[in-house]
This record gives structure tokens, sequence and C-alpha cells, in this order.
């Protein structure tokens, strides 16, 4: 909402008018191309180059966002506990996850690897764009994976 208002802050002041969007936002992610593409009431608002699964370890289907990360430790596998800002920690800038536990959208440190299908099954996204796809969409947004 700040970056469609064009606000500094977060703080509003009284009287200030607001654009809210009235959008039904979703996601279909394309495993074949590599691709993220955001929806606004079934049109095409924009489309970013990301990473999927290698071995088709990203799962197909729909599924809803569930939280939303900024600065987010990895919780890896094993056990092992990564904190943001670690050169270990794959996660980037941003977190999404996914009704799938442990599946989510997330930025990268390797901006340079997206458009492959080298990742463990979450969706990578370069660290700008992941941020702003962050801004727009809410808890609740569908996504849809198909192959």
């Amino acid at each position: 909402m700040r970056r469609s208002n064009n606000l500094l802050s977060d703080k509003l002041t009284l009287g200030e008018k607001l654009k809210i969007s009235t959008y039904k936002l979703s996601i279909v992610i394309d495993k074949s191309q590599n691709t993220l593409i955001l929806k606004g009431n079934e049109e095409l608002l924009k489309t970013y180059t990301v990473s999927t699964g290698s071995n088709n370890s990203t799962p197909v289907g729909v599924f809803k966002i569930t939280d939303k990360l900024i600065h987010p430790t990895w919780y890896k596998p094993d056990g092992k506990v990564i904190p943001y800002g670690s050169p270990e920690n794959l996660l980037g800038t941003r977190w999404m996850g996914l009704t799938k536990e442990g599946y989510g959208i997330h930025g990268t440190l390797k901006p340079e690897k997206l458009g492959q299908q080298i990742t463990d099954g979450c969706i990578r996204m370069r660290n700008e764009e992941v941020e702003e796809l962050y801004g727009i969409i809410t808890p609740g947004t569908e996504v849809t994976i198909v192959d």
C-alpha cells in the first residue's frame, strides 16, 4: 500500500486519501519455463524469471501464501539453523511460505542461477523482485504451480 500510494513512511495523516487495490491477485508458476506470473483478476500483470526444483522437486498443485517474512532465518531439513545474513542462508531477503509445508517463494544470493531447475523445491527470485512481490501479495493469495 505504501508503494502504490508513494508514501515515504508507514504513518498516515488524518484525511489522507489512499489508493486501495480491488484486484484479486493470484500467482502461476510454470516449472517448464521457470516463470512466475502475477495476475490481477486473471489478467497478466507481470512475469518474473525464477528457479524451481531440480529432479521435479517443486510440487504441482494449487496452494496459498501462508506467511511472509523479512530477512528470514533458514531452517534446513537437517535441523541446522542458518540466520539471515549468513553466506549459507539461501533465502535472500524475503520468504513467502506456501500451504505445502517447507515450500515457499524466496530471494536468492545467486541471481545468475535464475531460470534453472536447481533448487530443493522452493521458488527462487531475484531479491529486488521478491521484495516487489512481497509488497503486493497478502497471505491467502492463491499460487498455482504447473509442470
